[in-house]
């Protein structure tokens, strides 16, 4: 509504209502004039009627001479225009100033004329036959010695009457219309007093309603606008807090939802989507899909969740799905239905719990289980066989038979100790109970030890090891396990490098302080794409009767991973089939610190599996 049409809808009926009651006034003053003015005019005519009996009847009560009496009736005519009938008793026109008497009929049945002759004088307001127009007759009724000798009639036009009303209301129009004026110019100065505060107001309140919650309505001099505005604003106030507290708390309840690693649906009664998090949409392979607002139904394509919606009707619901095109994903799904205070059911949340990483904990550990039951089995069989046969005495082997016996015995013995030793070594680096000590170490004396614990080795596979390392660079390390980490990567590289090929060992600083990185390259056969994810893991052999057959453990890659980790930093593996293999080892800047387990490497070297 504008402010225009505001001011119409309260000065329009002001006015119009102004109109209505001085029409009112004007109608009734003009009723009364009229009536005031005719009685004043009735009481003349009366009079004149009297007069003009005394001049025309002579006091015996017979009428003076007609011509004389016309003569009269004319003067007063021409004097006063009046028209003026003189009438005997029985009613007929003696002189008539309007009209030929000798040619009017009886005048006895007309009604001022009967009223006249009953009461004295009578007076009508009516039409004139004989002069075809509207007269207003007053008749007097002549007596003489108590007898009724005649009937003196004046009659004056309509009009004339009319005419000096409206000229006696001349004044009274005046008035009405300055008073008319006067207040409707009130009216008008009221109106836009009350107007430009309630137009004032009610664009503060659309502001408010189009969501500026911090406007706020100045306060009229009005008293009851000001009270208005006042409690508008103090509603706005409330609004505006309620509206803050509840932001707050969607904000926290979003910042929740989304920060959470489980999935969380929730939908109404009919199963449209009300809410739904981050983590539920990757868990569901939503994308940037919007479902909020959708039925479950339009969009889902997992009929083991919609089963369970529609098992959910009455009671919780569990269970695990499993999702056929991607078979190592597996989500715990726990369906409830919402209901209100009223114990009425409002909806279904559901609440999903990834369990992929548990499922693949435990392949990992029947793996393990399986894997290092199988290390340890080899060994085990052959220096049970071998003391079994040497202790029977079913066989009588010569010197060199036993020695070899016993060569095999100790060699499968030092596999077994070396498996355990390594085991312990994972479980200790594994323990979070402590911390290691650390302290600046040049980088190249560490990497010149683990070559040179190598160096047999490479000699026998005629391997070069070469190293690039600044002299000054340092690193914030516990010296004995990283040199150790260093020469599992080194022994690895001479071993699955080739007979007469090389071995390179670097260093480089990264840029903006990002820490230093390691890299121990072989180029020999390189690894599949397929075993890389895996090569860490204990026990994993990408070549399993070839490396076996080396003598691995099968754990030294994953002493590396843990070596790295306890320092906060990472490893990495890069290959390609026949150009070889770049192995890195992550560590942070000098400027770390970090807590470490407290333990004591055991300075050795095994093989890559």
């Amino acid at each position: 509504m504008s402010r225009r049409s505001l001011f119409l809808q309260l000065f329009g009926p002001q006015v119009l209502i102004l109109l209505a009651s001085m029409t009112l006034v004007a109608l009734y003053a003009w009723h009364t004039g009229w009536k005031v003015r005719r009685e004043e005019r009735l009481q003349v005519m009366y009079a004149q009627a009297e007069l003009a009996a005394l001049v025309v009847f002579q006091d015996d009560g017979a009428p003076k001479p007609l011509d004389e009496i016309e003569r009269f009736c004319r003067a007063v005519r021409a004097a006063e225009g009046i028209r003026v009938t003189v009438l005997d008793s029985a009613g007929h026109v003696l002189v008539e100033t309007d009209a030929i008497a000798g040619e009017l009929a009886s005048h006895a049945d007309r009604p001022e004329i009967r009223e006249a002759l009953r009461a004295g004088r009578g007076f009508a307001d009516r039409y004139s036959a004989t002069l075809n127009k509207h007269l207003f007759y007053a008749a007097r009724a002549i007596s003489r010695h108590g007898r009724t000798v005649g009937v003196v009639r004046v009659a004056l036009p309509h009009t004339a009457l009319v005419h000096d009303l409206a000229q006696a209301s001349h004044g009274i129009w005046l008035l009405m219309v300055v008073t008319s004026a006067g207040a409707a110019l009130l009216s008008y100065v009221v109106a836009l007093r009350v107007v430009r505060p309630v137009a004032a107001m009610r664009a503060s309140v659309a502001r408010i309603g189009a969501g500026e919650l911090e406007t706020r309505l100045s306060l009229p001099h009005l008293p009851p606008l000001a009270e208005l505005a006042h409690s508008i604003n103090q509603t706005t106030d409330r609004l505006q807090d309620e509206l803050r507290a509840l932001a707050q708390e969607r904000n926290l309840r979003e910042r929740i939802l989304a920060s959470m690693t489980e999935g969380v649906l929730a939908t109404d009664v009919r199963n449209r989507v009300v809410v739904i998090n981050a983590a539920a949409c990757r868990q569901l392979n939503l994308g940037d899909r919007q479902v909020v607002g959708l039925a479950v139904y339009e969009w889902l394509r997992r009929a083991d969740l919609l089963a369970l919606l529609d098992a959910a009707a009455d009671s919780v619901v569990e269970r695990e799905l499993l999702d056929p095109a991607a078979p190592e994903t597996a989500l715990w799904a726990r369906v409830t239905p919402l209901r209100d205070a009223a114990d009425v059911r409002i909806g279904t949340l559901v609440v999903l719990n990834d369990i992929s990483h548990v499922r693949r904990l435990e392949r990992v550990r029947q793996e393990f289980v399986a894997n290092v039951s199988h290390e340890l089995r080899t060994p085990i069989t052959a220096i049970i066989g071998f003391a079994e046969t040497l202790l029977e005495g079913k066989v009588r082997p010569d010197p060199a038979t036993s020695e070899r016996f016993l060569t095999i015995i100790r060699r499968q013995a030092g596999q077994l100790q070396s498996i355990i030793t390594d085991l312990l070594l994972l479980s200790r680096l594994e323990d979070q109970r402590g911390a290691v000590s650390l302290e600046l170490t040049p980088l190249a004396g560490l990497v010149g030890n683990a070559i040179e614990s190598s160096q047999m080795q490479a000699q026998a596979q005629q391997v070069e090891v070469r190293m690039t390392i600044p002299p000054a660079m340092r690193v914030l390390a516990h010296a004995g396990l990283l040199e150790q980490a260093l020469g599992n990567l080194i022994q690895n590289a001479i071993q699955y490098g080739g007979s007469g090929g090389r071995v390179e060992v670097s260093a480089e600083e990264l840029p903006g302080h990002a820490g230093v990185r390691v890299q121990v390259r072989d180029f020999g056969p390189g690894i599949a794409p397929e075993h890389l994810d895996r090569i860490f893991e204990r026990f994993y052999r990408v070549d399993k009767g070839r490396s076996r057959h080396q003598g691995g453990t099968g754990l030294g890659l994953s002493i590396v991973k843990h070596v790295a980790q306890i320092h906060q930093g990472s490893v990495a593996v890069a290959s390609e089939l026949g150009k070889g293999s770049v192995f890195s080892i992550w560590l942070p800047a000098v400027e770390a610190r970090a807590e470490m387990l407290p333990v004591e490497p055991r300075m050795h070297a095994h093989a890559r599996e």
